[in-house]
């Protein structure tokens, strides 16, 4: 294939189907209300609790890759229609930021919206919008250096007025999303959502980082007119139950499971027909076995399945559409999957493969699991282990008391499959 060649073009289509971006609200060629599926009974849980509350905080949580961010961004695509504002994007939480830092930056968002919005920007007071211009626009008081600056004073570049600036402490910050947030429902809006991404990376720095953030915004989550939604994967809900002060002001946490044979299928098609070349006939890229072999093997999980169909695709077509089959779907990912993993380990280096494929057929264990099973050192496996996670073969995925629980990444689970016999000629993984 040329270098500059649309693979999917070959097929009739005008861009990837098996993309494993995110669905948003605006902007792409799939339109979101166009290609959302399932999840009936999650959306109209959350819209009750949104719609039937001045103010809420509600967790989603799931495995990695189920589809979180792109239902959470549904179920505020169905809100702005029934009259709720929502920022543009969700917030990607960082894993160092102060409960000061988290208030400014999610006002922050809001305002940005706001300011480049015509619509909303003419019926926002222009008093309040020019204060907070000052202190979010492009001429803002803020030093990304010191963190939050007490600073006497702020001139608005298009006004010329100067406005005195409180220091920016949690109560301040507090008060002024509240009068932002008061605004809002004064022009017209039922509520403000907002949505916040990456709670693990948080944790990932340590419980205590998230509980010093958690405690800390508090009572900035409680103010009225603002709906807080936190996307999160599994290992952030069980720390919850640890924190009795914020786990009481959040509802029901909501369970994202992953998709059923049928929801999956339904969403490829739906990817396929708003993606085809008008006037042209698209040729589906595989067939049913081979997307039941992925199916089984994620169980439901549609980025690893989508991944697994992308990096086929872009494997096995050369110059003309192929179908991809059972045979070379497993030839093309075992292959990839050798080239990034098994490659970085020489073959007398067994141990670490071992481990690999024992983490693999078992999908979750423990460092105490495999050394009894490998009868292996505890420091021997730690070594391993952390071999493994260099190479972004397996990450944590939990952890119980001092127990860390490994899982292995999208990827990895290539490695279980064999090449096809007669594709060609490299070694099995039983040769390793």
């Amino acid at each position: 294939m040329e270098p500059n060649q649309n693979i999917w073009n070959m097929y009739g289509l005008k861009d990837n189907p098996f993309s494993t971006d995110p669905l948003t609200l605006y902007g792409t060629e799939l339109p979101i209300k166009d290609t959302f599926v399932g999840r009936q009974k999650e959306i109209q849980r959350i819209k009750r609790d949104i719609y039937s509350n001045k103010s809420s905080r509600i967790l989603v949580y799931g495995d990695v890759g189920v589809g979180k961010t792109s239902f959470v961004n549904y179920v505020k695509y169905a809100a702005v229609s029934d009259g709720y504002f929502t920022p543009f994007g969700e917030m990607g939480i960082q894993y160092d930021w102060s409960p000061e830092e988290f208030m400014f930056n999610t006002i922050s968002t809001v305002y940005t919206t706001i300011e480049r919005t015509d619509g909303i920007k003419k019926k926002f007071s222009p008093s309040l919008f020019s204060k907070l211009s000052v202190i979010f626009g492009t001429d803002r008081g803020y030093s990304s250096g010191g963190g939050m600056s007490a600073f006497g004073f702020g001139a608005n570049a298009e006004t010329g007025k100067a406005y005195g600036v409180p220091r920016l402490n949690a109560a301040t910050l507090k008060l002024m999303f509240q009068d932002v947030l008061d605004e809002l429902l004064r022009c017209g809006y039922k509520g403000v959502i907002i949505h916040y991404n990456n709670l693990e990376l948080i944790q990932d720095k340590g419980e205590n980082q998230l509980r010093r953030i958690l405690n800390g915004i508090r009572d900035f989550l409680q103010v009225s007119g603002a709906h807080f939604v936190f996307v999160s994967d599994t290992k952030l809900y069980e720390l919850f139950a640890q924190l009795p002060r914020v786990e009481d002001i959040f509802k029901v946490p909501v369970l994202i499971s992953p998709f059923d044979m049928g929801q999956v299928k339904e969403i490829i098609n739906r990817r396929i027909s708003l993606l085809k070349i008008d006037k042209v006939t698209p040729i589906l890229p595989y067939d049913d076995e081979s997307l039941s072999i992925l199916f089984k093997l994620y169980r439901g999980n549609l980025r690893g399945i989508l991944r697994s169909l992308d990096c086929a695709v872009s494997e096995i077509v050369a110059s003309t559409p192929l179908r991809i089959s059972p045979d070379r779907l497993k030839d093309a990912l075992s292959k990839s999957a050798r080239r990034r993993y098994l490659s970085h380990f020489p073959k007398e280096n067994s141990n670490t493969i071992k481990i690999l494929m024992c983490i693999l057929e078992k999908r979750e264990t423990t460092p105490k699991i495999l050394a009894e099973h490998f009868k292996m050192l505890p420091q021997n496996v730690s070594a391993c282990l952390s071999e493994l996670r260099e190479v972004g073969a397996i990450r944590i995925s939990r952890e119980e008391g001092r127990s860390r629980y490994y899982v292995p990444s999208q990827e990895a689970f290539w490695l279980l499959f064999e090449p096809a016999e007669g594709l060609d000629g490299q070694q099995h993984i039983s040769d390793w």
